[in-house]
């Protein structure tokens, strides 16, 4: 998965994202699916349903794809676009196989010119990663909503 929010020695931001970590047993981390480029790419489903919940709230979104870690979901509002990059990992000594903790990292789209000026920096109130905390949270089966610090 993408490295949410690093930082280089210097203190320049290499990526523009924060990341978000969850827990829950509500989406697959059991069976591999014949299209997968990597055994590891869950997060079809997960992305599936996040699309449907943003779409719900008016936010615009295309169509999700994998990618060799797991699976981005384009998403934009009126202040930004964003790439949801998304994957997770079983949690072995549960016996649901299913049970795991997940990762969505949430990347703020730059322009170059916001890039060579500093501008544009995801900021820890912005409205995408708020709307998919509250997403997350407000959903029953899914637990230990927080940030990666």
């Amino acid at each position: 998965m993408p490295q949410g929010g690093r930082e280089s020695g210097d203190g320049r931001q290499t990526v523009n994202a924060l990341m978000i970590l969850f827990k829950t047993n509500q989406f697959n981390l059991s069976k591999v699916g014949a299209h997968f480029i990597n055994p590891c790419c869950f997060g079809e489903d997960l992305a599936a349903w996040l699309r449907v919940k943003l779409t719900e709230l008016g936010i615009e979104t295309r169509e999700p794809y994998q990618e060799d870690w797991g699976w981005e979901l384009p998403a934009k509002v009126p202040r930004g676009a964003y790439f949801l990059c998304m994957s997770g990992n079983s949690e072995n000594s549960s016996a649901d196989k299913d049970d795991g903790e997940w990762g969505i990292i949430v990347e703020k789209k730059r322009s170059i010119g916001q890039m060579l000026t500093g501008k544009g920096k995801i900021a820890s109130d912005d409205e995408m990663v708020r709307t998919v905390e509250e997403i997350l949270t407000n959903e029953r089966a899914i637990r230990e909503v927080h940030r990666e610090l």
